[in-house]
């Protein structure tokens, strides 16, 4: 059921995406004459549609993109997809200009309205996120304890840019594994500096780092056929001890359990003995992990504090504007590790993975499904600007230094342009294919 609920949601989620983008073409291209021959949701064969006003508005085969061939344009995508020669120049330059931009600017409006959308309409998140990043917690032998980072430390800046909630915290240093990220803390009034390296974990390569505000080491939820909820743990239990060492937060439950487990062979998994407490009543329990996605599971989730965010229009469009901020500077630093190639492919996520958070959208309500669609939005419209050859930003950046150096370049430059990029997309796309499965099977 959850499947089927996750391709229904990624087709919806990325046509209504894809349709805005090229509506964002369409409009600014019929604003100046041009004539569009073709409307397209999806690559490939067509399978249905109409046809009106010479445009040809159509459904196709394969729905992870989708295309407006506009005459006098240049050549485009839709020239290399459908294997056709590039048409003769129409209009001005900086009408050819607006036009190519005018698709990834509805993209950052849309992420904007969305994001507000779910401001407008509340969104649920742990009461500590936007708290200030005091550390409650370091975990014994990670890379904040070898750092020296110390309980009660307040996070004031990373890579010299100034920090102010846990957010923005964790959203820096797990987005940064296996890179020296300075950072100055401040401790009794006194300013310190360490450098942390955040170590790579789970599928995705998120940079641990086992500094942690203070959560209670208590399941805030089950995953039903894990070993936990086969085990008899329950929600709203208290764990007090992993094989015998005392626990007092959830992260060192993370911590116990990988160290428990770091022995193992794939399969040859061992009970760890858990300790909790249920409504004052001390309980045993023998539960033995899972191995799914590169690391041990056993199925349960902390118990956060959870706030709900409602907030009036004017408000929702205001803290949308920022959270867009936030997810721009993520986009960038995510760029750039990866052009360095610090970075890892792992982070990128593929159909599968999306499939998959727009079915949890979905399944969470309309606030999350909102959430997810504008920070999708946001995302799309940025790597279009990429000054990749196929992408928007390729031919803006192409019409640019022709500007600059005030003459158009030729068809066939452009033609050959177009073709290198569309192999290095599909390399890059069945690269982070491969990956975005392997991940999802557990490689």
């Amino acid at each position: 059921m959850q499947i089927s609920t996750n391709i229904l949601a990624f087709v919806f989620v990325l046509s209504f995406l894809i349709f805005f983008h090229e509506f964002g073409h369409y409009l600014v291209a019929r604003l100046f004459k041009f004539p569009i021959e073709v409307f397209s949701i999806g690559f490939g064969k067509r399978l249905f549609g109409f046809t009106r006003n010479g445009t040809d508005y159509r459904i196709s085969l394969v729905p992870l993109g989708g295309y407006v061939k506009i005459v006098g344009l240049g050549p485009d995508e839709s020239d290399v997809v459908d294997g056709q020669a590039g048409q003769g120049l129409r209009g001005t330059r900086w009408q050819r200009f607006l036009v190519l931009l005018a698709g990834p600017a509805v993209n950052l409006v849309l992420a904007l309205l969305l994001t507000a959308g779910a401001f407008a309409i509340g969104i649920t998140m742990p009461k500590y996120a936007d708290e200030k990043p005091v550390v409650k917690h370091v975990d014994t032998g990670s890379p904040a304890e070898k750092a020296g980072v110390q309980v009660d430390d307040l996070v004031v800046s990373l890579s010299g840019k100034p920090v102010t909630t846990w957010r923005e915290v964790e959203t820096h240093l797990g987005l940064a594994p296996r890179t020296e990220i300075p950072v100055v803390l401040e401790r009794a009034g006194t300013p310190v500096s360490v450098v942390i390296r955040p170590e790579p974990q789970t599928k995705y390569d998120i940079g641990y780092t086992g500094l942690n505000p203070f959560l209670a080491p208590v399941i805030g939820g089950l995953v039903k056929g894990y070993p936990g909820e086969k085990a008899g743990l329950q929600v709203g239990d208290r764990i007090v001890s992993i094989g015998g060492v005392p626990i007092e937060g959830y992260f060192e439950v993370v911590r116990r359990v990988r160290e428990a487990s770091a022995a193992f062979g794939k399969g040859d998994a061992k009970p760890i003995p858990f300790e909790i407490d249920r409504s004052g009543q001390r309980l045993a329990f023998d539960v033995t992990p899972r191995f799914e996605g590169g690391s041990w599971r056993i199925g349960f989730t902390p118990k956060y504090e959870l706030v709900k965010r409602k907030l009036p229009f004017l408000a929702a469009i205001g803290a949308s504007w920022n959270e867009n901020l936030r997810q721009t500077s993520a986009v960038g630093q995510t760029i750039k590790r990866m052009v360095s190639g610090s970075g890892s492919i792992r982070q990128l996520s593929g159909p599968v993975d999306i499939a998959k958070f727009s079915g949890e959208a979905v399944r969470t309500g309309m606030a999350a499904l909102l959430g997810f669609m504008g920070l999708l939005s946001l995302q799309l419209g940025l790597l279009n600007l990429l000054p990749i050859p196929l992408l928007d930003g390729g031919q803006l950046f192409l019409l640019t230094i022709e500007g600059i150096v005030r003459r158009d370049f030729s068809l066939k430059l452009k033609e050959r342009l177009l073709q290198a990029g569309f192999v290095f997309l599909v390399l890059l796309m069945v690269s982070v294919l491969a990956f975005d499965i392997a991940k999802n099977l557990g490689f």
